[in-house]
């Protein structure tokens, strides 16, 4: 066991909070960054990975081209369905697949490119990930992986721990904390190595956190993250305590340019 089973976006509340409330905010900044960074995509057969909702499913199909083609896989039904309706205008150049990454139902030598956005570190065996991608890959062609700095390096987030630990929701705060402490820049590495990539390359990059709305708009994104249920689940006086301490980290984190803080990702791209 290795956390990630304790961080879900299985419950349907928690999957359309993330699809209204981070996506926009977190997500698809970083996916439009990642596009126009690793063009050309013309033509392409991608597969987005741990796809979620669709985010970058959506930006891929308006990059491939009539002749290109989109595979979205992800374990979770629930977020699939609503990447289903994200997709639908370009039903025809995008394959839909519910299953795990240990054993993907695609042939062999058959994707240009994979791309995998702030899902790898949920895998439970990593290195038969990294298998399934190279498997799955053209001779040629490439994987591109992010995944989450720590937490103190994504501020926003690093301030709503804080402020959990500071009225005592420990458990809840180490919850918060998966998708970044989950896997490390040498771990991320050591997932690719001695498998038969003949290029490994591995950055990180930083971007400002912007959150339409402001303050409010940032306290309500720790409720649409998985550990809502958590928060809602505390007593009213700790729910009071915790909305009006972040409130006040916040402010200490806000820039003159409106933006909350940074966000920090590794980026591996591994060449087969």
């Amino acid at each position: 066991m290795d956390g990630s089973d304790t961080f879900s976006f299985g419950n349907e509340s928690v999957a359309k909070s993330y699809d209204s409330i981070l996506v926009p905010s977190l997500f698809e900044p970083w996916a439009k960054k990642l596009i126009q960074e690793q063009q050309p995509w013309t033509n392409k057969t991608v597969l987005d990975l741990a796809c979620g909702t669709g985010v970058l499913s959506k930006i891929l199909l308006q990059n491939v081209g009539p002749k290109g083609k989109v595979i979205a896989l992800d374990i979770n039904g629930q977020m699939l369905e609503l990447a289903k309706i994200k997709c639908k205008s370009w039903a025809s150049f995008i394959e839909f697949i519910e299953g795990s990454v240990d054993s993907m139902a695609i042939s062999d030598d058959t994707i240009d490119t994979v791309v995998c956005q702030q899902g790898f570190q949920f895998f439970p065996d990593k290195k038969a990930a990294a298998h399934e991608i190279y498997r799955v890959l053209k001779p040629g062609g490439k994987a591109i992986i992010s995944t989450w700095c720590s937490v103190d390096d994504c501020e926003l987030f690093g301030v709503i721990c804080k402020t959990l630990e500071s009225i005592n929701a420990h458990e809840i705060s180490k919850m918060m904390r998966i998708p970044f402490d989950l896997i490390s820049k040498q771990d991320l590495l050591s997932a690719f190595n001695e498998i038969g990539f003949s290029n490994i390359e591995l950055s990180t990059q930083q971007q400002k956190f912007y959150v339409k709305g402001g303050l409010k708009s940032a306290i309500n994104l720790a409720y649409a993250t998985p550990i809502g249920p958590n928060l809602k689940a505390l007593a009213h006086t700790e729910q009071g305590e915790f909305k009006t301490l972040l409130k006040k980290n916040l402010e200490q984190l806000i820039q003159p340019d409106a933006s909350i803080g940074k966000m920090a990702s590794n980026i591996i791209i591994v060449t087969k």
